[in-house]
């Protein structure tokens, strides 16, 4: 199916989670594996952490 044909409700939602991901991969993922310093790299591990449990939590949750 062409993309132009995608319904507006198909597309946006889509288009939402996937910045949504960059966002969370460039303020997370990329501090916790490149930062030099040691205190930051901590952080960024936490906050990683803590929302890998809470999706996990959600998906408990969902099933």
């Amino acid at each position: 199916m062409p993309i132009d044909y995608l319904p507006t409700a198909v597309i946006i939602p889509g288009v939402l989670g996937f910045v949504i991901l960059v966002l969370l991969y460039a303020g997370v993922v990329l501090p916790t594996i490149w930062s030099r310093c040691p205190e930051r790299r901590k952080a960024a591990h936490r906050t990683l952490d803590m929302l890998l449990k809470a999706r996990r939590g959600l998906r408990r949750i969902g099933q």
